[in-house]
């Protein structure tokens, strides 16, 4: 354990202290103990790989601007109006302007603080003879960052700043992804309806042959009956779908800051990926992340309220200086001599029952678990990354064969048609033929949709920028604390 050197070097020199008061503090400095000030680091997370268990992860780091990647412009415009329109982010923003001031208020207490006082006051007897007396003073008063306590308060609150402004980041790659997985939903759920929407249409003019033949008495009322209850399943298949609309619209309108009204012009077509991501290694998932610079942030933040709990049972010098006048006119005062006094005191807490031990306990155990914390959100930051990877080729394996599966369907449905028709096969084996069809299709674009959204949640994963930086962000800190690569370095200058 460290000591603070600020009494230990030449204290009657830097302070002028005397010297049973520089005895006395010696005394409550060894009575007390000492503390360190050193950051504290996390032990590197065991069992963490080089390399992505996915075979085809790359190691070269993605590169920032993943949005324009998914080529959709759309899109692009979309999130720039959800940066500014987005009513959590205003709130993301607001904190980091009360963190700023937080971070001013806690370094003024650095520096002497000087106050002007006025006072006036009248009194006197039953006999109505008053006696008035005017005050005009300035009192000077400054606590001496012996141990660093104050320093700390400030270092505190530069980590709690850069915490807030982390979060600020955060949330704007939240919003960014929210607003790209609400869109391709919302695309996919158009491409459903269209298809819904064509296949009632086919099967109204399936019914008007069917029932035409049946006139002809070239079919059967079965034929007739299978072939309505297919629209009217149709049609209720659509409306459901027309809701479905209604709602993703309105979950993408709450994102970007409208009113959720459900209205939207008609969409395009989804976009289709002709490229892998490069995901990069483990370790530079901790810089990337917004979330995880925030959690170490807050870490180090715990870690100076630990020294400063400790601190608070050391003792406090403070000095304090006073000049001013007195007068029963306003026009003699300040015009004789001024009074002056300059003081010094030290306080040194002998008995709290206690309490500021317990303090210190209570600090040091807020660190412990936001240590365990970190330590959690790192290897859950790794399952995110490794799930979307390994479902990344999952389901472009399944794409690939829906694919295949969605061209026989669509041949059969129509072989299956002109057989029926000739009378070659039942009217059962068209229904199949259809049911078929229409599966692939939807697994189609839902696939679509699927690699879409898991593409944009490895970018969240791996925390990278999406886009140009938020013109209303607000500039970096200008104080940077430790990497939070230095968990895994065991860097013990972090």
């Amino acid at each position: 354990m460290n000591c603070y050197p600020s009494l230990a070097g030449d204290p009657e020199r830097v302070f002028n202290l005397k010297p049973a008061v520089l005895y006395s503090s010696l005394l409550a400095l060894l009575l007390t103990g000492c503390s360190s000030s050193a950051v504290r680091t996390v032990a590197p997370p065991s069992g963490m790989p080089e390399q992505w268990q996915a075979a085809d992860a790359g190691d070269t780091e993605p590169g920032p601007g993943w949005l324009q990647t998914l080529k959709d412009p759309v899109l692009e415009s979309l999130v720039q109006e959800g940066l500014t329109g987005s009513y959590s982010l205003a709130e993301q923003r607001a904190l980091v302007r009360q963190a700023e001031q937080n971070l001013r208020v806690a370094g003024a207490v650095l520096y002497p603080e000087l106050q002007l006082e006025l006072d006036a006051s009248r009194s006197g007897s039953g006999s109505g003879n008053g006696i008035s007396r005017l005050d005009a003073g300035l009192n000077l008063g400054w606590e001496l960052d012996l141990w660093g306590k104050l320093s700390d308060t400030e270092r505190q609150a530069n980590m709690t700043l850069a915490a807030r402004r982390a979060d600020l980041a955060g949330a704007r790659l939240t919003l960014a992804s929210d607003l790209a997985t609400a869109w391709f939903d919302l695309q996919a759920v158009e491409q459903r309806l269209a298809l819904f929407s064509r296949r009632l249409s086919n099967l109204e003019q399936n019914l008007e042959i069917i029932e035409s033949g049946y006139r002809l008495g070239l079919g059967s009322a079965l034929d007739v009956y299978l072939a309505r209850n297919d629209v009217q399943s149709e049609q209720a298949r659509v409306e459901a779908q027309n809701q479905l609309r209604s709602e993703a619209v309105r979950q993408l309108q709450l994102l970007l800051g409208r009113y959720p009204d459900g209205r939207w012009a008609t969409l395009s077509a989804l976009p289709v990926l002709d490229a892998t991501l490069p995901a990069g290694v483990p370790g530079t998932l901790l810089r990337r992340r917004p979330d995880l610079t925030s959690a170490w942030m807050e870490l180090l933040a715990a870690d100076a309220a630990r020294a400063i709990a400790h601190k608070e049972r050391f003792p406090a010098l403070t000095i304090s200086a006073s000049l001013g006048d007195s007068a029963s006119r306003l026009s003699e005062l300040l015009s004789g001599s001024l009074a002056w006094s300059l003081a010094g005191g030290l306080t040194q807490p002998l008995f709290n029952a206690g309490r500021l031990k317990a303090g210190e306990a209570q600090a040091q155990a807020r660190v412990d678990a936001l240590e365990q914390q970190y330590l959690g959100l790192v290897f859950s930051a790794f399952a995110e990354v490794e799930t979307a990877l390994s479902r990344a080729s999952a389901l472009q394996q399944q794409y690939g064969q829906y694919l295949q599966a969605e061209r026989n369907a669509l041949l059969a449905e129509e072989l299956a048609f002109a057989q029926y028709r000739k009378g070659l096969v039942e009217y059962s084996t068209v229904l199949e033929a259809q049911r078929r069809s229409l599966d692939a299709q939807t697994a189609v674009i839902d696939l679509r949709a699927d690699l879409l959204t898991n593409r944009v949640a490895l970018h969240r994963a791996l925390g990278g920028d999406f886009a140009p930086a938020d013109a209303n962000a607000p500039a970096p800190a200008a104080k940077l604390s430790p990497l939070p690569s230095a968990i895994l370095t065991g860097d013990q200058d972090a």
